[in-house]
């Protein structure tokens, strides 16, 4: 049986404070960026930006783009603060 009494750690647990405070800035800088692109191909795909989204580079509208570009970022900011945490 625990003698592990309630809101404290177990034994041999140490609370890192400044990893944790580089990992939430970390994670906020990632989620900002991940947000700045989402919202970017959501306002780009309205119908007031129709003629942005319409520009055609090599062959296809740039909304195509920016939409397969929010599935890059989402995976490399996935992959980014996956590696931080395994790194403690």
């Amino acid at each position: 049986m625990s003698t592990q009494t309630p809101g404290n750690p177990p034994e041999g647990v140490v609370f890192d404070e400044a990893a944790f405070k580089r990992k939430m800035g970390a994670a906020i800088k990632l989620l900002v960026l991940f947000c700045t692109v989402y919202f970017s191909a959501a306002v780009i795909a309205t119908a007031k930006f129709a003629d942005i989204a319409g520009i055609l580079i090599f062959g296809i509208p740039l909304a195509i783009y920016t939409g397969l570009l929010v599935f890059v970022v989402g995976i490399i900011v996935t992959r980014m603060c996956l590696a931080q945490d395994k790194g403690e």
